[in-house]
């Protein structure tokens, strides 16, 4: 039995438990025989849709999706490909490939991607997710000679974790932009945190000195002197008294 047809089988029994009329999986098995069985050559299609750069994102995306579970039957002509594409073409391809286990071909262009370092931390997580033992030391050895940035380094620690490794490697990262945003370690500038308007419902209208009266409140108001101490000239436009 195919893994396709074990992954339809597979469904429709989730579907008896909400219908009492499947009774077991020999029904299960009669109704798989209606559903969609995807064929060699619908896969190659997918494949080739996948690959096609010219095609819309949403059909490209529509492939990939198609991809991701029961085409073992087309994993060697997707492994082919592995090496003469990069940029997100290869990434959409490598992320297909890291849901099929167990296969060194594939764990091999998963490093071979991690080494280009395109992307650190996406390539990080699958090879932790891939599971293959070996991803430890891999993961470790990259991490020693690339000098990776915070984020990539969390990648890179948790992935490593994932594969039941230890993780012992430390690195400074008081100069990282993101790290140090994370920890707090930065003053946030009062400025930016000020809001557009504020100047504007705060700012009183400008004073006009010549509307000034005896009874002027206005303290930053110039027209504010008292005449025993003051020290104006001919010139003075207090108002408070006559020279």
């Amino acid at each position: 039995m195919t893994a396709t047809r074990k992954s339809t089988i597979r469904t429709v029994l989730k579907m008896a438990d909400k219908n009492e009329t499947i009774k077991n999986e020999n029904t299960a098995v009669e109704l798989a025989g209606d559903i969609h069985e995807k064929t060699k050559d619908e896969m190659l299609e997918m494949l080739s849709a996948m690959l096609d750069e010219d095609k819309p994102y949403s059909e490209r995306l529509e492939a990939y999706e198609y991809l991701l579970e029961d085409c073992e039957p087309i994993l060697e002509d997707m492994i082919d490909k592995i090496y003469s594409l990069d940029g997100e073409t290869g990434k959409m391809l490598m992320e297909v490939l890291a849901e099929y286990k167990g296969n060194k071909a594939i764990f091999m262009g998963l490093v071979s991607y991690l080494y280009k370092g395109e992307d650190v931390a996406l390539f990080a997580r699958l090879i932790g997710a891939y599971g293959d033992e070996q991803g430890v030391e891999v993961l470790k050895t990259f991490c020693e000679n690339y000098e990776p940035n915070y984020n990539e380094y969390m990648e890179l620690r948790n992935a490593v974790e994932e594969l039941g490794g230890d993780f012992d490697l430390k690195q400074d990262f008081s100069d990282d932009p993101f790290y140090r945003f994370l920890k707090g370690l930065d003053e946030v500038d009062e400025e930016s945190r000020k809001s557009p308007f504020e100047d504007y419902f705060n700012s009183s209208p400008e004073h006009n000195h010549d509307d000034c009266d005896d009874d002027c409140d206005d303290e930053d108001c110039g027209c504010h002197c008292d005449d025993d101490d003051c020290d104006c000239d001919d010139d003075c436009d207090c108002h408070h008294h006559e020279h």
